[in-house]
């Protein structure tokens, strides 16, 4: 016997916009990798821009897992097939973005301690 849970999710941010659909936080999310996979190779090798890439990374994949949390809450407004079909490629890299924020973090702090 399935038990449904109801969990009343809220239905605006904090800010006070709507939260976004299944649909349009995958799309967010392919526009996210794209920015960052042309933005990365422009971060130069002083000590100020690598802490700024290590920022900018950390950001950008932090914002990406919340957005492939979010598509995952909500699934029910796309069909299955569809949803798996459009998301495969978010889900195989969540790992990998978990990761990256990881070491980020890591690295942020890292740089931060190497100037004391």
């Amino acid at each position: 016997m399935k038990s449904k849970l109801n969990i009343n999710l809220p239905q605006k941010s904090i800010f006070g916009f709507k939260i976004l659909t299944s649909l349009q936080s995958s799309i967010a999310c392919y526009i996210l990798l794209l920015y960052g996979k042309i933005l990365n190779p422009f971060f130069g090798s002083s000590k100020i821009e690598l802490i700024s890439a290590s920022l900018f990374n950390f950001l950008l994949n932090v914002s990406i897992v919340i957005l492939i949390i979010n598509l995952f809450l909500k699934r029910i407004e796309l069909n299955k097939t569809k949803f798996i079909c459009l998301n495969l490629i978010l889900f195989i890299y969540l790992p990998i973005a978990l990761k990256i924020v990881f070491s980020e973090i890591i690295c942020i702090l890292t740089f931060l301690n190497i100037g004391k």
